[in-house]
């Protein structure tokens, strides 16, 4: 069985699957793109590290950006400034293919010619046959409004397109990432997304890059750009949701601007998450509001609800570990209640059926 692998260093976007990077227009979600093809494509005789964003990226070979709205002279542009940002030479980005389709009209993919049918494109087989001959691994799509024609509310339409894009992936082991735009609902709420939720629920993984809480009030009132963006994991079948990581604009790319991981910080934080995982355990029985270890339960899911309470900091992963090593250890167990009828659910409970941590 091979290693799980990532086509990054933030475990982002998993390799050999279809995956989609959200933000409105305009806001930068193109360039870090371009970044990290750069990053992926640049050989490994050229420069055997490579960097996205500050973190080295996971996989290394060749690329192909389908750009249905930048000219090719645009993505010079800016893949010269990324050239310019890891000090790397842009002659060397040979195995980066970029695909301008910006002045045509009939660039889409895949089409829905009829209500609830979805249609390949000759420009999709000719993709494909590309794909094929090169075996990238990364492909870069942007973006699905101009490659995807269809309604895109529809939830079956919603799920074959990304079931195509799915198989593509993994029939050529390629990671396909897919530039969208959300829709006004999914800026407010902050979700990212738009239309139909099958479009991230087929996805293995969702991120939106948009700008920091403290700079919407700013943004609504006229204010300048001052360049921060945040990228969000919003969702992830292979690693934790909620990861972000922070941005700035610097001559002309985007830079992390996270202080860089101290190799012992993780000394004391299982420690700290079994605490405080107990702590809340004992809070929420004296609320006598039942939690469990069932990810598939969001509203009773013990990490869920502890994250959204009193949790000291710690981010949902470390929840979701601490509850994991408490099981493995004993100290929790998985409890059936109502057993044999139909109100049966299964709660999590201090083993030997205490409501608190044991002194």
């Amino acid at each position: 069985m091979p290693a799980r692998k990532f086509v990054d260093g933030f475990d982002f976007f998993p390799a050999g699957e279809l995956s989609y990077l959200s933000g409105p227009g305009g806001g930068g979600k193109t360039t870090v793109a371009l970044q990290l093809a750069a990053a992926v494509a640049m050989p490994i005789a050229a420069c055997p590290q490579t960097h996205w964003l500050g973190a080295p990226v996971g996989v290394r070979g060749p690329c192909l950006f389908f750009s249905a709205e930048d000219d090719e002279f645009e993505c010079q542009r800016r893949l010269e400034a990324a050239a310019a940002a890891e000090a790397f030479d842009l002659r060397e980005l040979r195995d980066l293919r970029v695909y301008d389709l910006s002045a045509r009209l009939d660039k889409a993919l895949l089409i829905s010619p009829q209500r609830h049918r979805l249609v390949k494109t000759p420009i999709f087989n000719a993709l494909e046959e590309q794909i094929a001959q090169i075996r990238p691994v990364l492909v870069i799509i942007d973006n699905r409004a101009q490659a995807i024609v269809c309604d895109e509310i529809d939830r079956s339409l919603a799920t074959r397109a990304s079931n195509v894009f799915g198989h593509l992936g993994k029939l050529y082991d390629s990671a396909i990432v897919i530039l969208s735009h959300p829709s006004l609902a999914g800026i407010a709420n902050k979700s990212g997304s738009s239309g139909s939720t099958a479009w991230s629920n087929t996805g293995r993984s969702t991120v939106y890059m948009r700008r920091p809480d403290d700079a919407d009030d700013e943004g609504k009132e006229g204010g300048i750009d001052d360049g921060r963006r945040v990228l969000v994991s919003q969702k992830s079948n292979y690693a934790p949701t909620g990861r972000r990581v922070n941005l700035v604009w610097d001559c002309g790319v985007y830079r992390c601007t996270d202080e860089p991981r101290r190799p012992d910080a993780d000394i004391g934080q299982q420690s700290k998450g079994e605490r405080v995982f107990l702590k809340l355990m004992t809070v929420f029985a004296k609320r006598q509001i039942d939690v469990s270890a069932n990810a598939n339960s969001p509203g009773s899911y013990a990490p869920n609800a502890f994250f959204n309470d009193a949790r000291e900091g710690l981010p949902k992963s470390a929840l979701e570990a601490a509850m994991k090593s408490l099981i493995d250890k004993g100290t929790i167990e998985v409890v059936v209640i109502g057993k044999g009828t139909t109100r049966q659910k299964k709660v999590l409970k201090l083993a030997g059926g205490g409501d608190g941590p044991h002194s």
